[in-house]
């Protein structure tokens, strides 16, 4: 395969992923109200009413954006605010809302309406693309691999609940973006040496990321990492540029939440707001009542946690509440026995073992310092995601996708491995798998949002009836935020 080629594929995955990011938007609905199937309000019963049936958090990411077109400034999270189920996105960083306020501008997208969905959601489609494109040039760079490159980029591009995101209104995308090609520059550095250009890169990458998430933290245990594992380590001077534009860019930003919030990184204000929001321990009390005889400590981790963000790391959609098995819905059971997942499940277990065996061989081996580099990062975020876990339950596997790339670079070690590094086989491979999953996906999609916007109560016997509609926009409901 010639550098041309490659580049060219690259840039096909990135154009099918901005496609079918665009497809996810298009079907998935916009500030739209009706029904989660899989949550009871507790008051009375029913089925869980809500404003917003689309993507997690989304409604409230728009109302940050809304806020700053307004004229209104940065927004303030406060937890005694009578509407903070509209703005409890208002501690975020503030770099994607920026980008958005002025994408908003420019294309004329109406935040309020229903109908503006795809307009409101491309910015991230674009951002995905460049994701898919950053996956690449990682692989490349750490491995000194096209094929590696190819098939990685490949994984993140068509994975169905990452292109989903790339389809919805949310910080997410943009913090996968800026800690992929993070990555991507430091591996270069590492394998092929410093110079200032890519301390300068490494430098915006890792402060503009901080100003996306504070999930971002996760990149400097690694850049730390970075400095030593290289042949060829950087200057003091290309340290001091790297770390000053770090600062530069991010010191502003915490400092201003130092003296709103107490802390840089507003933890105590979202711990005061969201104590309210589903807690280990009122889930581990579920789960002590739905398996009998299990530790529920381990039942949370594993039938809570562990299943819960194994489902989402292929596909879980709207508000965690439509799901790829036959009935769509959340539930476990004799009428949801959730066999596509567990088949998911299985080829995973058996691609991750193909990797670890993969890493054993000679073409691999010599390339230990970049297996070291992002399984690290791979391992931080992780842990990350289990503290976070360890005090509220969010087991949605977006908040593991900031490494997205490292296991689009696992999945392409292994596959390759087993294909006797035929790259076209390998890239074949994964096209058609996720490719399939998609299109299994997107056929249930509509159906299902339908169900749910246009819904009466109903249980486990009786089919919904779309023709007697009942939807409010009442009461507050419990949800499962990011």
């Amino acid at each position: 395969m010639t550098r041309q080629t490659a580049l060219f594929v690259a840039i096909a995955l990135a154009i099918v992923h901005l496609a079918l990011a665009c497809v996810y938007a298009s079907i998935t609905p916009y500030r739209t109200s009706g029904l989660l199937l899989g949550q009871r309000d507790p008051a009375t019963g029913q089925y869980q009413q809500i404003h917003d049936i689309g993507a997690p958090d989304e409604r409230q990411h728009a109302n940050y954006v809304k806020h700053l077109l307004d004229g209104s400034g940065f927004p303030v999270l406060d937890p005694a605010d009578p509407n903070l189920g509209e703005n409890y996105q208002a501690h975020q960083p503030p770099l994607f809302y920026i980008l958005h306020a002025g994408w908003s501008k420019v294309t004329g997208a109406n935040l309020d309406s229903p109908d503006n969905g795809l307009k409101v959601r491309l910015l991230n489609g674009l951002i995905g693309a460049v994701t898919v494109a950053g996956t690449f040039f990682l692989g490349l760079w750490a491995f000194r691999r096209d094929d590696v490159g190819l098939v990685a980029a490949a994984f993140v591009a068509l994975l169905p609940m990452n292109a989903a995101l790339s389809g919805a209104l949310s910080n997410d995308p943009l913090l996968y973006c800026l800690c992929t090609w993070a990555l991507a520059f430091q591996a270069k550095g590492c394998v092929e040496g410093w110079c200032y250009g890519i301390a300068l890169r490494i430098g915006l990458l890792c402060g503009f990321a901080i100003l996306t998430k504070t999930t971002a933290v996760a990149l400097f245990p690694i850049l730390i990492l970075a400095l030593f594992i290289g042949p060829n380590k950087p200057t003091a001077k290309q340290v001091a540029v790297c770390a000053g534009l770090i600062v530069l860019i991010s010191a502003p930003w915490l400092a201003r939440n130092q003296s709103l919030y107490g802390d840089p990184f507003a933890i105590s204000a979202f711990n005061e707001a969201f104590k309210n929001s589903p807690s280990r321990e009122l889930i581990t009390q579920v789960a002590s009542v739905q398996n009998v005889g299990k530790d529920p400590n381990l039942a949370y981790w594993t039938d809570w946690v562990g299943w819960w963000t194994a489902r989402s790391f292929f596909g879980a959609f709207g508000y965690m509440d439509i799901f790829l098995n036959e009935r769509g819905v959340p539930s476990t059971g004799p009428t949801n026995p959730n066999a596509l997942y567990r088949m998911l499940l299985a080829l995973s277990v058996v691609v991750i073992a193909l990797w670890v065996f993969a890493l054993r061989k000679p073409e691999w081996k010599e390339h230990k310092r970049m297996h070291y580099f992002l399984g690290s990062f791979l391992l931080i975020v992780v842990l990350l995601f289990l503290r976070f876990n360890a005090q509220y339950f969010q087991g949605q596997a977006r908040y593991l996708f900031p490494a997205i790339s490292v296991f689009g670079v696992g999945v392409a070690i292994a596959i390759l491995n087993l294909s006797k590094a035929r790259w076209q086989v390998a890239l074949a491979v994964v096209v058609i798998l996720l490719g399939a999953l998609n299109a299994y996906a997107l056929t249930r999609l509509p159906g299902e949002f339908k169900r749910r916007a246009f819904a009466t109560a109903w249980d486990d016997q009786t089919q919904l009836d779309p023709t007697n509609v009942l939807i409010s926009n009442g009461r507050k409901h419990a949800r499962v935020k990011g």
